[in-house]
């Protein structure tokens, strides 16, 4: 399966690793590194995360990262698409999610 990052999901990367680089450098690399590999899993297992309940679709799922960061991604025939990236205790808002 092909992973595809859209400008959107880039830019929350970069925003939380910017946010988390004003007070420690090494926990953000960490951080993406740790994204990243868990994304990379999803390669071969594309439905290791649990399903968005805001959603109630079998295709769009969450992975948490670090138990602080949740990868909201949408499995289609051969790729996997990073909806976004966002910080567990934010509210579901299904408009940022997947849009209509």
């Amino acid at each position: 399966m092909r992973i595809v990052w859209p400008p959107t999901s880039q830019r929350k990367i970069d925003e939380i690793v910017n946010y988390i680089s004003k007070d420690n450098v090494d926990a953000a690399l960490a951080l993406v590194e740790e994204f990243e590999k868990r994304v990379q899993y999803l390669k071969k297992h594309p439905r290791s995360g649990q399903m968005v309940p805001a959603l109630n679709d079998e295709m769009v799922r969450q992975l948490v990262v670090q138990s602080n960061y949740v990868i909201i991604y949408e499995i289609n025939q051969n790729q996997i698409d990073i909806l976004t990236i966002r910080h567990a205790k934010q509210d579901e808002d299904e408009s940022e999610i997947k849009p209509e």
